[in-house]
């Protein structure tokens, strides 16, 4: 027995060694990219649906001010959102409150129809799987409400560059807050200020995979509609909160989140912002928080029900009818792996896992428009996946 139990501890030794050789390795490349790239901060993490196997920040979140980026950090992590956006939908059709299939306009206040198909309806599972024929249109950047004005770093940008980024700075430091209904209506009904034929594909809803960030938008509105509920706080008490998401939701001017990052577009810090609706963009969680969330989808993935019933994994996340169709309820799904990316101004983030449902990787970038920033991204994804 005294033999065994010696020969156990040395395996656990040799095993614990090479467990923190992979962790120092891991660090090292990471390190060196970091020191290499022009992204001013992130944090990764690499999770099973058990545990987090390793998890890290690397560089700054706030530069000016020599602040570390850890796996506390707080940012935005983007269209990565409309996964959350996908649990909701899921939750909502297990309470009752809809089904996918569904046509919007059971339960919205006001008409969404595609002109050129007046007589064919769009359905909730059309939105989430991005063939409604609904598009986002020119309009799309008025979402974007910055807490105090970008300044014209754009006047240090190279000249092929400078007009370009100017007439995008214009355009958010001109938006306007209002409500998210106020904000479809515009766009998508016949009496909106902006509503045009063009808001829509020519073509029969269902048919085409057109991404359609508005889509997920009106998914979000149908949502609060139906549960009587604001769709943020819906999020709060059926996801974040069963999770102990402590340190996540939706940042504003007048409730900032603690440990939020600067973010940094074209190299240049820019004001903290948020999003007239929700169900796109704009959730600020951390690597913590969100492994704990990519954890339990692993977990539904492998049929365990915990926030979503198994069978509601399984309808979430399964292929896509066609390959044509890359999404299915918000999620992207293809051969190798099930999740989603994020691009705001300032916000690069990935988070995938594999089908084989055994790993999944977190990388959260405080960082966007730079040079090399995608290739450096890249890098960062392509060193976890190495190590997985």
């Amino acid at each position: 027995m005294r033999a065994l139990l010696s020969f156990l501890c040395i395996v656990m030794g040799v095993c614990s060694l090479q467990s923190q050789q992979q962790t120092d390795s891991i660090t090292k490349e990471l390190k060196r990219i970091q020191e290499s790239s022009n992204l001013v901060g992130f944090a990764v993490a690499i999770v099973n649906k058990d545990s987090i196997v390793y998890s890290k920040g690397f560089g700054y979140s706030n530069k000016e001010q020599q602040q570390p980026y850890t796996t506390k950090t707080v940012q935005p992590i983007a269209s990565i959102s409309k996964t959350l956006l996908g649990v909701a939908l899921m939750k909502a059709q297990e309470m009752g409150l809809l089904d996918l299939d569904d046509p919007i306009n059971d339960h919205l206040p006001f008409t969404v129809q595609n002109p050129f198909y007046p007589n064919e309806p769009i359905t909730i599972r059309q939105l989430a799987n991005h063939t409604s024929s609904i598009l986002d249109t020119e309009h799309y950047n008025k979402i974007y409400i910055f807490n105090d004005s970008i300044p014209p770093f754009y006047e240090n940008l190279p000249q092929e560059s400078k007009q370009g980024v100017k007439q995008e700075v214009d355009i958010f430091n001109n938006n306007q807050m209002m409500p998210a209904s106020q904000f479809i209506k515009n766009q998508y009904c016949t009496d909106g200020k902006w509503y045009t034929s063009n808001s829509f594909s020519n073509t029969v809803p269902g048919s085409t995979y057109d991404y359609s960030n508005m889509g997920a938008n009106i998914a979000a509105y149908i949502i609060a509609q139906a549960s009587g509920m604001e769709y943020t706080d819906f999020l709060q008490e059926h996801i974040l909160d069963p999770l102990q998401m402590d340190n996540s939701g939706w940042a504003s001017k007048d409730h900032p989140l603690e440990n939020a990052s600067k973010l940094y577009w074209y190299g240049n810090p820019i004001p903290q912002y948020e999003f007239i609706t929700y169900g796109d963009g704009g959730f600020m969680t951390n690597i913590e928080d969100f492994s704990q969330y990519l954890m339990a989808v692993m977990k539904g993935h492998n049929g365990e029900s915990n926030i979503l019933k198994a069978s509601s994994y399984k309808e979430m996340l399964s292929q896509p009818a066609s390959k044509e169709f890359k999404k299915n309820v918000f999620w992207t799904i293809d051969d190798e792996k099930i999740g989603h990316s994020g691009n705001d101004p300032g916000i690069i983030s990935h988070a995938y896992f594999l089908r084989e449902g055994s790993h999944g990787i977190i990388v959260f970038v405080n960082t966007s428009e730079v040079k090399n920033d995608m290739i450096s991204v890249r890098d960062i994804y392509r060193t976890l996946l190495k190590h997985m």
